[in-house]
C-alpha cells in the first residue's frame, strides 16, 4: 500500500509538471529531452535498487556507492517539479475561481475548458529553475566546502590558567557517506591548523555500521590536539537503523565502533567525566550517551556522568542532540557553562548571511539548530556537521569546524 501511494504521488507530480512544458513548448524537442532525462534517471535508480536486491546487499552499507548519484539527480529534478507544481496549483486555484464566478454571475453552465495562460507557465518554469544550480553545487561541491567558524566566549568563573584555552568542535562525520579522500584530508588539515588544546566530537561517526570507518581510520587518526581528543555517541552510532540477524552482531558492531575510535586516538565518554588539568586548576569535561526528544534513543545518565563533579567546577558538556539541552540540561540544578552538540546538520539546506540572517526548515523542529546560543548564563554550540546523511549534498549550510576560545573576565 505504501509503495502504491508513493508511485501515485510521483506519477501525479510528473503529469502535473509536464502540463507546464506542454503549454509552453507543445511537443517539440525540449519536451522530448525532458521525458528522456526523467526516463534515464528512473531507469538508473531502478537498476541500482534491483542490483542491491538481487545481490542481497545491505542498503545501509551500499547506499552512497550505488544510490547517491541517481537520488541526487532525482532530488534536482524533484525540487524543480515541486516548485513548478506549486506554481501551477496556485494558477489552477484562480482558474477555478474564475470558472465558478462565471457560472454564478452569467447563468452559464460550468465551463472547465479555460486553458492555461502560456506566460504563467513560463513564469513557473523560470522560478522552478532558480534552485537547480544551487542544488547541483550543493551535491557536487558544497558538501566539501568546509568552513572554520570561530567564537570567543567570556566566563567569569573560568580558572585563570585556562584563559585563552581553545577547543575544536566537530560533529556528525557519517563516515558511510564520505567519498572524497582528498577533501576529507583537507578537512583534517584544517582541524590541525587550528592548533587547539582539545578536539571534541559530538556523535554520529557512522551512519550505522562500524566498518564504515575502516576506510577513513588512517585519515581521522591524524587529527591532533595538545590535551586530547574526546567523543560521545550519537543516535546513529548504536546500529539501531539496521535489521541485524542477531543481537550479538549488533553488540559486536557497537564494540567495534568503540575500538576503532580508541585506535584513532579518541577517548569515548560513556556517561562519564574527566578533569583537564593545568597547574593547580582544572576544568571538567562531561560526556553523555545519546538523548533526543521524541522517538530517539535516551541513553544519557546524568547522575553517572556527573559523579564526583562539583557545582563550582567549570563544566563543558558533550551531548549529541540539542533537544537534550533544551529539555533537560539548560534547567538542570548543575550549571553547565558550555554545552556542545550537533545532530541537526542544519538540515543541510538553508540560507545564512553570517551575523544578519539564518534560516532552515529544521528550525521548525529544533529551537537551537546551528551556531552559538546563550540562555540562563549558559552557552550551547550546535555544530552544523562534518558529513551528510540522506540528501548527498549541502545547500546554504556548509560543513563546519567550530573553534571556541575560552576567555576569563
Amino acid at each position: 500500500m505504501r509503495w502504491a501511494i508513493t508511485i501515485i504521488m510521483f506519477l501525479s507530480i510528473e503529469i502535473y509538471a509536464y502540463q507546464a512544458l506542454k503549454t509552453v513548448f507543445k511537443f517539440n524537442w525540449i519536451s522530448k529531452i525532458y521525458i528522456l532525462i526523467n526516463f534515464c534517471v528512473y531507469l538508473l535508480l531502478s537498476y541500482r535498487i534491483f542490483y542491491i536486491e538481487f545481490n542481497k546487499l545491505s542498503y545501509s552499507d551500499n547506499f552512497y556507492e550505488y544510490l547517491s548519484i541517481p537520488i541526487a539527480f532525482l532530488i534536482i529534478l524533484g525540487s524543480y517539479k515541486l516548485i513548478l507544481c506549486f506554481h501551477l496549483i496556485v494558477e489552477d486555484f484562480f482558474r477555478l475561481v474564475i470558472i465558478v464566478k462565471n457560472s454564478i454571475f452569467s447563468n452559464e453552465s460550468i465551463d472547465f475548458s479555460i486553458s492555461r495562460r502560456s506566460w504563467i507557465s513560463k513564469m513557473g518554469l523560470l522560478f522552478a529553475s532558480i534552485p537547480i544550480p544551487f542544488v547541483i553545487y550543493g551535491i557536487f561541491k558544497g558538501r566539501y566546502d568546509f568552513r572554520v567558524i570561530k567564537y570567543e566566549i567570556e566566563f567569569d568563573d573560568l580558572p585563570e590558567e585556562f584563559d585563552g584555552y581553545q577547543l575544536t568542535h566537530i560533529s556528525d562525520i557519517h563516515a558511510g557517506s564520505l567519498s572524497n579522500e582528498e577533501k576529507t584530508k583537507y578537512a583534517v588539515d584544517l582541524i590541525n591548523k587550528q592548533k587547539s588544546n582539545l578536539v571534541l566530537f559530538t556523535g554520529d561517526f557512522v551512519n550505522s555500521k562500524s566498518n564504515e570507518l575502516l576506510r577513513w581510520e588512517n585519515i581521522f587518526s591524524k587529527i591532533k590536539s595538545s590535551d586530547g581528543k574526546f567523543s560521545v555517541l550519537g543516535n546513529h552510532d548504536y546500529g539501531d537503523y539496521v535489521n541485524w540477524e542477531s543481537k550479538e552482531l549488533k553488540e559486536n558492531n557497537f564494540k567495534n565502533l568503540l575500538t576503532i575510535q580508541n585506535q584513532m586516538g579518541f577517548k569515548v565518554l560513556l556517561n562519564e567525566n574527566i578533569k583537564i588539568k593545568k597547574g593547580a586548576s582544572h576544568i571538567t569535561l562531561i560526556g553523555v550517551e545519546n538523548w533526543g526528544k521524541g522517538g530517539f534513543r535516551k541513553s544519557a545518565d546524568l547522575s553517572k556522568a556527573c559523579k564526583g563533579v562539583k557545582n563550582s567546577d567549570f563544566k563543558i558538556m558533550m551531548t549529541h542532540d540539542p533537544s537534550h539541552w533544551d529539555i533537560i540540561l539548560r534547567d538542570h540544578k548543575m550549571k553547565f557553562n558550555l554545552t556542545l552538540c550537533g545532530h541537526t546538520h542544519g538540515m543541510q539546506f538553508g540560507i545564512e548571511i553570517p551575523g544578519f540572517f539564518k534560516w532552515s526548515p529544521v528550525q521548525w523542529v529544533y529551537k537551537h539548530w546551528a551556531g552559538l546560543y546563550l540562555e540562563k548564563n549558559q552557552y550551547v554550540n550546535v555544530n552544523r556537521g562534518f558529513g551528510v546523511l540522506g540528501f548527498p549534498g549541502r545547500v546554504g549550510i556548509p560543513p563546519e569546524i567550530s573553534v571556541i576560545r575560552l576567555k576569563k573576565i
